[in-house]
C-alpha cells in the first residue's frame, strides 16, 4: 500500500530565483524555463527527495497554474495524476477527466460566473501599477500586478469583500492576486485522487488557496513562508518548515516522506 502525496509547487516545492532565498551556498537545479529564460528552481537535495518519494508512494502535484503553464515544469518523476487550475482540471496521464469537468462545471453554476468577476477585476486593468487581468476558463480570474507593495491596500479590501458575497475568495501570491469560487478546491480534487489511487491523503502547501488541501490530510505541511504563514495558520499535527525559502521543500519533503512511511507500515 502506498500514500498520496498532494504537493503544491509554486513557492512550496519550485521557485523563482528571487523567493529561493536564503539559499547559503545550497547547489540548486533549474526545472522551468520561459521565454528561453529559466524561471523556477528547486534545491538539488529537494530535488532527489521528491524523485525517491515518487519511487515509494504516489506523488500528486497540486497547482493553480493551467496545464499549460504546468507542463512547462520539469518534475523528477512521471505524473500519473495531477491537479491543475486549483482544483477545476483533474488530468490523468495528461488528459482532462472529462467526469471531473462535469462535476465542477455543475458545482460552479451556484455562483457568480466567472466573467462577471473578470469585468469587476478589470476595471482597473489600465491603471498603472497592473500588469494584466486574466480569466482561465470559466474556473477563476487572477491579476497580475507590476510589483506587490503596489497594489492598493483599499481595492484589495473591496475586491475581497464584494468577492465573498458573490461565493468568491481572493488570494495575493507575491504580484498575483487570484479571486477564486469557494467550492472551486484543490482539496476537494486531492480527495478524488486519493480514492482513485486507494491511499491515505498527506499533503503540503504555503497559500490560502491550498488551505482545503492541508484540512484534507491526514498529515499536512507548510513552509515557514507565504500567504499561510502570514496568517498564522495551524491545524492539529501540522508541521510548519524549520527554514524558509527553497530550503524548506527539503524538510517539508522529509517530514512528509517518513509521515508516508510510517502510515503505510
Amino acid at each position: 500500500m502506498t500514500a498520496v502525496l498532494a504537493l503544491d509547487l509554486d513557492q512550496t516545492l519550485i521557485y523563482s530565483a528571487r523567493s529561493a532565498e536564503p539559499l547559503d551556498g545550497v547547489d540548486t537545479i533549474w526545472v522551468e524555463d520561459y521565454l528561453g529564460e529559466p524561471l523556477s528552481l528547486m534545491t538539488v537535495r529537494a530535488h532527489e527527495l521528491l524523485a525517491s518519494l515518487s519511487e515509494r508512494h504516489d506523488v500528486v502535484p497540486v497547482t493553480t497554474r493551467t496545464p499549460e503553464q504546468f507542463g512547462r515544469v520539469r518534475l523528477p518523476w512521471r505524473q500519473p495524476y495531477a491537479i491543475c487550475a486549483n482544483g477545476g482540471i483533474l488530468l490523468q496521464q495528461g488528459i482532462r477527466d472529462a467526469a471531473w469537468d462535469a462535476r465542477v462545471a455543475a458545482d460552479l453554476t451556484a455562483v457568480l460566473p466567472a466573467g462577471e468577476v473578470a469585468g469587476r477585476v478589470e476595471e482597473v486593468a489600465g491603471q498603472h501599477w497592473v500588469r494584466t487581468v486574466r480569466q482561465v476558463e470559466e474556473l477563476f480570474v487572477y491579476l497580475v500586478a507590476q510589483d506587490r507593495g503596489a497594489i492598493p491596500a483599499a481595492w484589495l479590501d473591496g475586491l475581497t469583500a464584494w468577492a465573498g458575497s458573490q461565493g468568491w475568495a481572493v488570494s495575493v501570491q507575491g504580484r498575483k492576486v487570484y479571486v477564486v469560487p469557494l467550492m472551486l478546491s484543490k482539496g476537494a480534487a486531492a480527495v478524488r485522487v486519493a480514492e482513485l489511487l486507494g491511499g491515505r491523503l498527506l499533503a503540503a502547501g504555503d497559500s490560502l488557496l491550498d488551505r482545503s488541501l492541508l484540512e484534507e490530510a491526514s498529515a499536512a505541511a507548510r513552509p515557514a513562508h507565504g500567504e499561510l504563514h502570514a496568517l498564522g495558520y495551524d491545524r492539529p499535527g501540522l508541521f510548519v518548515s524549520p527554514t524558509r525559502g527553497a530550503r524548506a521543500a527539503e524538510e517539508i519533503l522529509s517530514y512528509l516522506g517518513d509521515r508516508a512511511d510510517f502510515v503505510t507500515g
